[in-house]
């Protein structure tokens, strides 16, 4: 007899005592009951594989503790996607010719400042902000540290805005 034709039983005894108690569970933490099916049938997938290494006396706690856990991550999960959308759609929102105007003008300020920054804080800029490198991989680049790559950083945005609060106050 093969080793899952053993389990098949026990399995659906299993399955059958504590799926409708799981649903339950991962709607009052979704609130949403096809996700709630989705995380608990996933719970389960899981536990039919590892079904010969939990103890059977331990398949209540842990099948709850797997649901809670599948809850929490797929909360947090909608949460990220919340944040991500509004952002999009922040960021998809026509913009005016003034505000076009605008951005391109305090990008002009603030490129002029990163023309005029010594070595090797212009490199890094570069690096970092043009082309789109860590700071680890700019500091492997030349031969510093992450932490000194953050300082040239925040040296040159300091000068940036300092540069463009004083041509607003011009204005």
């Amino acid at each position: 007899m093969d080793i899952d034709d053993d389990k098949i039983e026990p399995f659906r005894r299993m399955f059958c005592a504590h799926y409708p108690r799981l649903v339950r569970l991962a709607v009052q933490m979704t609130g949403d009951e096809d996700e709630a099916r989705d995380i608990v049938s996933d719970v389960m997938e899981t536990a039919w594989r590892r079904f010969g290494d939990i103890d059977p006396s331990r398949h209540a706690a842990w099948l709850r503790t797997c649901v809670h856990n599948a809850c929490v991550l797929r909360l947090k999960h909608r949460d990220v996607e919340r944040r991500h959308s509004a952002a999009l759609a922040a960021a998809l929102q026509p913009v005016t010719e003034a505000e076009s105007r605008e951005r391109e003008r305090l990008l002009s300020m603030a490129e002029a400042v990163a023309d005029r920054l010594e070595e090797p804080t212009r490199s890094i800029i570069n690096m970092c902000y043009y082309r789109h490198l860590t700071h680890r991989q700019a500091a492997d680049s030349l031969g510093i540290s992450p932490e000194t790559v953050k300082k040239h950083i925040r040296k040159a945005l300091r000068m940036m805005r300092e540069e463009i609060e004083r041509q607003e106050e011009r204005l």
